[in-house]
């Protein structure tokens, strides 16, 4: 079962950062071509719809399986897990908790709400699209990299044998 919850843990993990990677990306692409500021946004929203639950569902799944994973720790090691494992594991979760925040800046703040104004049809401007897709460049990037420095410490982490 613990095999599992890793291998679900790390898949999970993998399918948030190829996800992040691809949507920084494709904001470039799917923004050439299109004559007005409405179809570029169309474009986007087509992203939007496909990349909002996918990341949200991988990163509930890295937090569950995370939290499932440390159970059979916590049980064993009783009062001597904090200085076991606690201690070395507060890194990996702080980058992990403010990452959560910036992916719910993603996907709440910058991408959902452009998918609320798109079928709410409110008018767009260019200078606007702009300005949001300079945010989102930012806060993509900066959610790969806080996803790889949480799995650059998490690959420093050494769990004690259970007995």
């Amino acid at each position: 079962m613990q095999s599992l919850l890793v291998l679900s843990h790390v898949l999970a993990i993998s399918i948030y950062l190829g996800a992040t990677v691809f949507l920084a990306i494709l904001i470039e692409i799917a923004a050439r071509g299109a004559t007005d500021a409405s179809s570029r946004r169309e474009r986007w929203v087509e992203l939007f719809r496909v990349y909002n639950p996918l990341t949200i569902g991988a990163l509930g799944v890295v937090v569950m399986t995370g939290a499932w994973s440390l159970t059979p720790y916590k049980q064993a090691l009783g009062a001597g897990y904090f200085a076991e494992i606690g201690s070395r594991l507060a890194g990996k979760l702080a980058f992990a908790f403010v990452l959560i925040i910036v992916a719910t800046w993603i996907s709440f703040g910058i991408c959902h709400r452009l998918v609320r104004a798109h079928d709410g049809s409110i008018p767009v401007a260019d200078s606007e699209l702009d300005a949001l897709r300079s945010r989102l460049r930012v806060a993509l990037w900066l959610a790969v990299a806080i996803t790889v420095a949480t799995v650059w410490v998490a690959m420093g982490l050494r769990t004690p044998a259970l007995t």
